[in-house]
């Protein structure tokens, strides 16, 4: 027998209930409403196809529900705790994933964030397939629900595998940073793309004590912020990492900006040569590398240099026009890393940085909080906003 979703009611059923018990046993899912909402929604409908990675991470062949020869990997896949690519866009000769359905674990925790009550209306910035819109559609009702993608393929396409299932929320083609002005005030905001900072829009579009759970571009950071004045949200990063793509234009799979190529060398007679201190294993922890991206302009990227094994070696450090190159000791020891350095002397500050880091007791991304207001004005700060540690957050332009 089939339902609605052209699956096997049993079959998608028993998967669904499975991916909850598991998501539940590593505590993603803390309460029966969401769970639920996990067990009774089919996430195959939203996920009709999806691209397989390479060890790259870049879309290589389609695998298709469609497909008799493929629906038993497909179906494993879905309801399953993976990331899946649902659509990529060419550029510079690679292949630019533009929408995904998100890892159910990292999508459990961010509900349970939000902490959403029985009455609230929710505004989510990033429709995409549309699962975690039906998610929310089941906890709350779809007429409390609202949600705006850049892509109006994909909204199309998420209204009617909403449709399909009973849902009628109101979806909009829109640039995500600007919210959605209809029947504002939202109790509670959520994003699934990642910001430089936090848009005016939605803290004006926000309820007085409303919730925002956003994820950052610096760090992989996913902050819990709360409404706390008519002109301002405040709040801390949670422990959980969550990398999501960028807020981006209609026209680019990327906002300008976001892609940094690294400048060349400069001559011998420029460098700067020297060692560091800088314990190599820190470049693996999470929590420092969120730290030393605060402290970093806000254009500077830091890319890590493998061995064939993927065994780091060494780090880059650069923005468009200035670079810094450390390499580690043979097996990363404790001996001082060598470094070649531009006038700029990027890598002066990633060594202040973690000289900090360990003064502060190494905090955990958890020690680290957000404040923004309407006027711009939005700051990162270390364990309150009165410690004297803070860091200017780069401003959020609407997308061009």
């Amino acid at each position: 027998m089939t339902d609605v979703t052209g699956v096997g009611v049993g079959s998608w059923r028993t998967r669904a209930c499975e991916l909850a018990d598991n998501l539940t046993t590593d505590g993603a899912i803390t309460g029966s409403l969401w769970r639920e909402a996990f067990q009774n929604t089919p996430r195959h409908v939203f996920v009709p196809r999806f691209w397989a990675l390479d060890k790259y991470n870049a879309p290589t062949y389609l695998i298709d529900g469609a497909d008799p020869a493929h629906q038993a990997e497909w179906l494993d896949a879905v309801y399953s705790d993976q990331f899946l690519a649902t659509q990529w866009t060419p550029q510079d000769g690679r292949r630019m994933i533009t929408s995904s359905a998100s890892l159910p674990t990292l999508v459990a925790r961010m509900l349970h964030l939000l902490d959403v009550q029985d009455n609230d209306r929710v505004l989510e910035i990033g429709t995409g397939t549309g699962y975690n819109t039906a998610l929310l559609c089941h906890r709350v009702g779809d007429t409390a629900v609202a949600s705006v993608d850049i892509d109006p393929i994909l909204v199309a396409e998420a209204q009617a595998r909403l449709a399909q299932i009973g849902y009628r929320p109101q979806i909009a083609a829109g640039d995500g940073a600007q919210g959605l002005q209809q029947d504002t005030p939202y109790s509670r905001i959520l994003s699934t793309c990642a910001s430089p900072g936090v848009p005016t829009e939605w803290i004006i579009q926000l309820a007085t004590e409303g919730k925002i759970v956003a994820p950052f571009i610096v760090g992989g950071a996913l902050a819990v912020l709360t409404k706390t004045g008519p002109s301002e949200v405040s709040g801390r990063l949670n422990s959980e990492q969550a990398w999501f793509m960028p807020l981006r234009p209609a026209d680019k799979p990327l906002p300008e900006g976001y892609l940094v190529d690294q400048p060349e060398p400069p001559p011998d007679q420029r460098q700067h040569h020297g060692t560091a201190e800088v314990d190599p294993g820190a470049f693996a922890d999470p929590d420092f590398r969120l730290w030393l991206c605060l402290h970093l302009p806000a254009d500077a990227r830091i890319i890590d240099i493998v061995n064939n094994d993927f065994t780091r070696t060494g780090v880059i450090v650069h923005t468009t026009e200035h670079r810094a190159t450390a390499e580690f000791p043979a097996g990363n020891t404790a001996s001082p890393s060598l470094i070649t350095q531009d006038e700029r002397r990027l890598f002066d500050t990633v060594e202040a940085a973690w000289q900090a880091w360990q003064r502060w007791g190494r905090p955990d991304r958890s020690r680290v909080g957000i404040t923004a207001h309407t006027d711009g004005t939005q700051n990162a700060w270390l364990d309150s906003p009165t410690s004297g540690m803070t860091w200017p957050l780069p401003t959020c332009p609407p997308p061009k």
